[in-house]
């Protein structure tokens, strides 16, 4: 399969007045992308950043690093994605807390992260309770992640706005195959 180049959007969500819509237009790309068996290696790494940064969001809205962790099963690649995202897109601040939140579960001994992942993340957790930190919610007051991943997306020099029909042509162009709707 041929490494594709360019982030796709749909035209609605690149005209819509709600910037969440142009990153979620991404997120059902790289979804669909995923699903149809296409190595993640080969989207653009614009489309992987909007994609991570947006998982690391979602997880520190709702329930901060350590759901962020427990989630992410505290894999390498994601970890390594969610760096290199925050890093593209610029957002420099989110890049700062997230190092330092990382390196909180690099000093913890290697038994007791395993012992987390296999944990409830809910009820009595002390390394639950040691992983918090709720100094992402005022950042994330001044640097709104939404913001920065519309204005990312928006500012791509080879951003691709595509009608649904040609989004899916497109799609299928870099399966060489036709995808099933």
């Amino acid at each position: 399969m041929p490494a594709m180049t360019s982030v796709i959007v749909s035209q609605g969500s690149f005209a819509s007045d709600d910037p969440y819509d142009l990153i979620n237009s991404n997120l059902t790309v790289v979804n669909l992308l995923r699903e149809e068996g296409y190595p993640p290696e080969q989207l653009p790494a614009a489309a992987r950043a909007s994609y991570w940064v947006d998982f690391y969001r979602a997880q520190m809205s709702n329930g901060g690093f350590p759901q962020l962790v427990y989630n992410a099963r505290w894999d390498a690649t994601v970890v390594a994605e969610i760096e290199a995202g925050l890093a593209l897109m610029g957002a420099a601040e989110h890049l700062a807390l997230f190092r330092t939140l990382a390196a909180r579960v690099a000093a913890l001994p290697a038994d007791e992260l395993a012992a987390f992942l296999r944990s409830n993340l809910f009820g009595p957790n002390p390394t639950r309770d040691l992983l918090r930190d709720d100094a992402y919610f005022a950042l994330a007051r001044q640097h709104d992640l939404v913001a920065i991943g519309h204005a990312f997306l928006r500012g791509l020099p080879d951003l691709r706005v595509l009608s649904i029909d040609d989004m899916f042509a497109a799609l299928e162009q870099v399966l060489g195959r036709p995808i099933a709707r």
